[in-house]
C-alpha cells in the first residue's frame, strides 16, 4: 500500500487539509475581482492553496485560471513570452486556436508560434518587441482582452513573483505591470512568493508601484489540532493506528509546517507496522534529520560565528527580546547594533523570520539538526 502522505508536490484532494478560512477569503476575492498577494515562507502550502482555489474558480462556467511560475524567468523579455504563452494556452484548447489568438490580439508584435518536436500540448511564442509602451501593454493586457472578447473571467496566478526584482530595471517593470493590471475588470490576479522579505518590500512599501494593489494575506501555520486529526485519519484509512499523543508529537517536531509534517508522518508510516511506537517516532525524526543533513552542513559552513551564536540563541531560548543584554552576553553577540546586522542578514538568507512577534528558524528540521547534532558536537 502506498503512503497516504504528500510532500514535495501540490497537495490535492484528500491530501489538502484545513485551509478553510484562507480558501473562503481567496474565493471571495476571485469572485469580486479583488487582487490578492499571498506571502509565506517556503513549504507552507501556498502553491497547494492557490491550486485548490484555482480549481474551484475553474469549476464555474466561463471561468479560467492561469498558473504561472516565475522560478526560471530571469529577465523582462522572458517574462513577456512566458506570460503570453500561459494566458493563451489556458484560454484556448487547440494548436490552431493558439495561433489564431496570438495573431488576433498580438498582431502588432508579429508573433511567431512554434511547436516543439514530440510535444503536442505545448508551444513557444516569440515577438518583435520594440521599446514602446504599446508593445508591453498589448502583452500585459492580453488576459483582459481575451476575457472581454470571449465573455469569460480569468484568474491569473503568478508564483515566485518576487523574482521580478532580479530584472534589469525592476522598478520600471513594476510600473508597467501596475499600470496595465489595475484597470482590468474581468481579470483578477493572485501574486505569491516564498521569499518573504522581498515580497514584503514589493507590496508593503509606500514608495513601490504595487503598494495597495490588493488584499495582502500572510499565510499562517495550520493549527496542530487539525494536523493531528489529519494524521490519525490517514493512518486509520491505511489500516494502521497512531495515538493522538504521537500524532501531535509529529506536528510539534515539524512545528506545524505542512511540508515537514507530511514528510515526517510519511517516514513514521513507513517505519511502523500496525501500531506506531515511540521508537518509530524517534527513529523517524532521526531519519528526517539525516536526509537533510548535507544541506544543513553546507548552510552552517556559510555562516559567521556570531550568526551561528544567534541561531543557537533562537534554538535554546523562547525569549522574544533578542536585544536582551543577558542574551547578547551569554551568546557572545557583541552589541545590539551587531544583533540588528545579524538579524537582517539571516532574514535575507531566508534562515529566520518573524512569527507572532518572535524570531524563529524558517526550517524546523534545520532547528532540530542544530539543537540535537550541531550544537552537541
Amino acid at each position: 500500500m502506498s503512503s497516504p502522505f504528500t510532500f514535495g508536490k501540490i497537495a490535492k484532494g484528500n491530501s489538502f487539509t484545513n485551509r478553510a478560512f484562507e480558501m473562503k477569503r481567496l474565493a471571495a476575492n476571485f469572485d469580486n475581482k479583488v487582487n490578492t498577494i499571498l506571502i509565506s515562507p517556503r513549504r507552507w502550502g501556498k502553491s497547494s492553496l492557490v491550486n485548490k482555489a484555482a480549481e474551484t474558480f475553474r469549476g464555474k462556467k466561463s471561468r479560467y485560471a492561469v498558473m504561472i511560475d516565475l522560478f526560471n524567468i530571469r529577465d523582462e523579455s522572458q517574462f513577456y513570452a512566458y506570460f503570453a504563452k500561459k494566458i493563451i494556452q489556458a484560454t484556448s484548447s487547440k494548436p490552431k486556436e493558439w495561433i489564431d489568438t496570438a495573431m488576433l490580439f498580438l498582431k502588432r508584435l508579429a508573433p511567431k508560434v512554434s511547436f516543439p518536436v514530440n510535444m503536442v500540448n505545448d508551444f513557444e511564442i516569440t515577438f518583435e518587441l520594440r521599446d514602446k509602451a504599446e508593445d508591453f501593454e498589448d502583452i500585459l493586457n492580453l488576459p483582459e482582452k481575451i476575457a472581454c472578447a470571449k465573455k469569460i473571467e480569468i484568474a491569473v496566478c503568478i508564483d515566485e513573483f518576487q523574482n521580478i526584482l532580479n530584472f534589469e530595471n525592476p522598478l520600471l517593470f513594476q510600473k508597467r505591470l501596475r499600470a496595465a493590471w489595475q484597470k482590468h475588470m474581468n481579470s483578477v490576479y493572485i501574486l505569491y512568493g516564498s521569499q518573504t522579505h522581498m515580497m514584503t518590500a514589493l507590496f508593503e512599501k509606500k514608495s513601490m508601484p504595487f503598494y495597495k494593489f490588493g488584499d495582502v494575506m500572510y499565510l499562517r501555520k495550520i493549527d496542530s489540532k487539525f494536523l493531528t486529526d489529519f494524521i490519525i485519519t490517514k493512518f486509520k484509512n491505511t489500516g494502521k493506528t497512531i495515538s493522538r499523543e504521537f500524532a501531535r508529537q509529529i506536528t510539534e517536531e515539524a512545528e506545524c509546517q505542512p511540508y515537514y509534517t507530511q514528510q515526517l508522518a510519511h517516514i513514521v508510516w513507513i517505519n511502523s507496522d500496525k501500531t506506531v511506537t515511540s521508537e518509530n517516532i524517534n527513529n523517524s525524526v532521526t531519519n528526517l534529520i539525516e536526509q537533510n543533513e548535507p544541506l544543513y552542513i553546507k548552510e552552517a559552513e556559510s555562516l559567521s560565528n556570531t550568526q551561528i551564536n544567534f541561531l543557537k540563541m533562537l534554538t535554546e531560548s523562547e525569549r522574544k527580546d533578542i536585544y536582551a543584554k543577558e542574551l547578547i552576553q551569554r551568546y557572545r553577540l557583541g552589541t545590539s547594533g551587531n544583533v540588528t546586522k545579524i538579524r537582517t542578514v539571516l532574514i535575507k538568507k531566508e534562515i529566520i523570520h518573524l512569527v507572532n512577534s518572535k524570531y524563529e528558524l524558517v526550517d524546523p528540521v534545520f532547528r532540530l539538526w542544530l539543537k540535537n547534532i550541531y550544537f552537541k558536537s
